[in-house]
């Protein structure tokens, strides 16, 4: 197994998420990867070992992050959904650009959501191909017909319930005692990046929608009951990376 194609951890990690039984590993190189590393990193695992695992989802990740004991130490990672939203008031125009300083520009086109404002466009069921980097710009591939509208997108940190369909926390702030409340992380400026999960933070029920591209994290993928064999044994001792999360601007 090379170095940047390495499973970690004694057992795989189970969650059992609307009735089904779904498989986890970490998967990393010698330390944590930046943000868009991940699909890569998955795939040219994939590629060495004739696996499907894939970037884990948000509908996992969010079960595993508030469910028991799934995660325990585990850091911040990024799941298979990406998200851009504009300032507070301000309507989409014809790509979404977050270009942070010293960082590569992201952008993602906004197609018939031209014109929205105080929405998120979210997209789900990621691969290495949506993303393509060109020069110091990295652009979200992404159709607008695989694009979903999360209307009434916070501009300020704080408590929310979740959008129905990606997860993603929307609407007004509630109580944090709900515990289907999620604690958002988020801009009130131009963004486009992966979400992420993990970190101790509130309870581990927070959303990340605030991050920066060059940050140190991990690597979650999703095992098909196919490849459970192959993966039990390549497991070892899991070793905590050091990871930058003082990445939010």
């Amino acid at each position: 197994m090379t170095a940047q194609n390495q499973i970690h951890g004694k057992e795989l990690l189970r969650v059992n998420v609307a009735g089904q039984k779904k498989n986890i590993v970490v998967l990393r190189g010698n330390s944590s990867i930046k943000l868009f590393e991940a699909h890569p990193l998955v795939e040219g695992f994939n590629a060495e070992h004739g696996t499907n695992l894939k970037v884990v989802s948000y509908n996992v990740a969010d079960v595993a992050e508030t469910v028991g004991e799934t995660w325990r130490s585990l850091s911040a990672y990024a799941v298979d959904a990406s998200i851009a939203y504009e300032k507070l008031g301000t309507k989409l125009g014809k790509e979404i650009v977050f270009a942070a300083e010293g960082e590569p520009r992201i952008i993602l086109e906004t197609g018939k959501y031209k014109g929205e404002k105080d929405v998120a466009l979210v997209a789900q069921g990621l691969s290495s191909a949506d993303f393509k980097r060109e020069g110091n710009s990295i652009f979200l591939d992404i159709k607008d017909d695989r694009l979903v509208v999360v209307k009434d997108f916070p501009s300020l940190d704080g408590w929310y319930m979740p959008h129905p369909e990606t997860g993603v926390p929307t609407g007004g702030k509630v109580d944090h005692q709900s515990p289907a409340a999620r604690y958002l992380w988020t801009l009130n400026a131009s963004y486009v990046s992966l979400l992420v999960r993990g970190a101790v933070y509130v309870g581990r029920r927070g959303v990340f929608a605030d991050l920066r591209s060059s940050g140190r994290f991990w690597v979650v993928a999703e095992v098909p009951v196919l490849d459970i064999p192959k993966i039990e044994g390549l497991l070892k001792p899991l070793e905590v990376p050091k990871t930058d999360e003082k990445t939010r601007l």
